[in-house]
């Protein structure tokens, strides 16, 4: 008779060996993921350090010197205990930081402090810290000094458009800018300017007649045109790629248009003087199919070079001896005249931009005028000052403290001018561009911290300026 000893089947030894295994490689896969979580948590802590230094860094340049703050992307380096910024980044061991500052308002600035690393074959660590540094050192209602990196313009880049037309005006709107140029194909162009150093031709379009001005609102521009058919041309720029004219508008008469507002969905169009109105309010709420809510004659000779609205007020420049027309557009469907101001000297009036209660006017007798309209039927020059050439456009910037001029100067085409004191405007900055002509346009954005520029040069019809150094 055979008996069964005790003992282990072959199952239960290869179950046994299982189960050992998988507490093994449990135990082990702990063990290696504790220690490397210890090491990307100590990774992660020495790229922090890197950060809160930068950040640090910061203060002290602040510390130092306000203006040391400028605007853009920097690394940063240290000599003799004193840190100032190099390049774009700057790298230590593993660890890649970069230091941006973006300006706030006339008197903070952020500051943000990346550090990045390859933290594996896959992944890539990221540690970001942001601050705001204030200039301390400016009084209770002290007005803050310009920016020192636009007393220092430099050209940056440019684009050559085919043909020899001339670049007439440009606006920016996020990452593009938009160009016109006075006949051609194409004759508007919209240009990624999202790495201000490579701009690219994204779209174009040929329009009907040449485009005088224009003003872009959302998704659409807004062409002030010489064509007496369709002075308001409306183009849908929603895909950069792919610009379409989406509506015209005829205005009544045989005179071209030289400027254009556009508040919602009102458009402001100023026309050469006729017989007919040279002021026209065009409701664009659709904007295939515009319509008239008003218009207004300005008079004998009022010429309407350029326009800007504020609040119930539409200020135009013009030729005519009274250089400032101030409209009240409070009734679109009834506007009226409420004063027109002839300002000090005799020259034509070329350009206009303004905010709040502040008008700055163009003129071609070299001079660029500050005009307080705190009462529009009674606008009086604060400050002027001689720039040594016609002014063709104006941009404002850095909270109203800035505006960039487009001249006719040969040699300083480009001017900066700090208008923080309307009292004392005063030049800070010229740029002398390379060859021969004159700044047609001017726009500038303020997240980009750069400025646009139109020009009569054949080769570098749109044109960047970046702050120095």
């Amino acid at each position: 008779m055979m008996r069964h000893r005790p003992g282990f089947s072959l199952i239960e030894v290869l179950l046994s060996v299982s189960v050992f295994s998988l507490l093994v490689v449990a135990f082990i896969g702990t063990l290696l993921y504790g220690q490397e979580s210890l090491v990307l948590s100590g990774t992660r802590n020495r790229a922090t350090v890197l950060a809160e230094e930068g950040l640090e860094a910061g203060r002290n340049m602040r510390d130092d010197n306000y203006t040391n703050l400028f605007n853009g992307t920097h690394g940063l380096t240290t000599a003799g205990n004193i840190w100032s910024f190099s390049g774009t980044e700057d790298i230590t061991d593993i660890y890649t930081r970069k230091i941006s500052i973006a300006q706030v308002d006339s008197t903070r600035k952020q500051i943000t402090c990346e550090v990045t690393w390859q933290q594996n074959g896959q992944r890539t660590g990221r540690v970001s810290l942001v601050t705001y540094l204030t200039n301390w050192n400016l009084g209770s209602g002290a007005t803050p000094p310009p920016l020192p990196g636009w007393s220092q313009p430099l050209f940056q880049s440019s684009i050559d458009a085919s043909g020899l037309q001339d670049g007439l005006k440009v606006q920016v709107q996020g990452n593009y800018a938009y160009l016109i140029r006075n006949g051609g194909s194409p004759d508007f162009l919209i240009i990624d300017v999202s790495n201000p150093a490579s701009p690219s031709v994204t779209g174009s379009l040929s329009l009907n007649g040449n485009p005088n001005n224009i003003y872009v609102s959302g998704n659409y521009a807004y062409i002030a045109s010489d064509t007496t058919a369709e002075e308001l041309q409306i183009v849908n720029i929603s895909n950069p790629a792919a610009p379409s004219v989406v509506g015209t508008y005829d205005a009544t008469g045989g005179a071209q248009a030289f400027g254009v507002w556009v508040v919602g969905t009102t458009a402001y169009i100023t026309r050469a003087s006729s017989v007919n109105a040279e002021l026209f309010i065009i409701n664009v709420a659709t904007p295939s199919s515009p319509s008239l809510l008003g218009s207004l004659e300005l008079g004998s000779g009022g010429t309407g070079n350029e326009i800007v609205v504020l609040g119930s007020q539409a200020y135009i420049a013009s030729p005519a001896t009274t250089e400032l027309y101030v409209v009240n557009v409070s009734n679109p469907a009834s506007p009226s005249l409420t004063t027109a101001y002839d300002a000090p000297g005799g020259s034509n009036a070329l350009t206009i931009a303004g905010f709040g209660s502040t008008i700055v006017l163009g003129r071609a007798d070299n001079t660029l005028s500050v005009i307080d309209v705190s009462a529009p039927a009674s606008p009086s020059v604060t400050g002027t000052v001689n720039v040594g050439a016609n002014v063709n456009d104006i941009a404002i910037g850095y909270s109203n403290t800035l505006a960039f001029l487009a001249t006719t100067d040969g040699s300083k085409e480009f001017q900066v001018v700090d208008i923080s004191n309307p009292s004392l405007p005063s030049v800070i900055g010229t740029l002398n561009l390379t060859g021969s002509g004159q700044l047609r346009g001017i726009a500038f954005d303020q997240t980009l911290d750069r400025a646009f520029g139109a020009s009569s040069f054949d080769t570098t019809e749109f044109q960047i300026f970046r702050p120095g150094p």
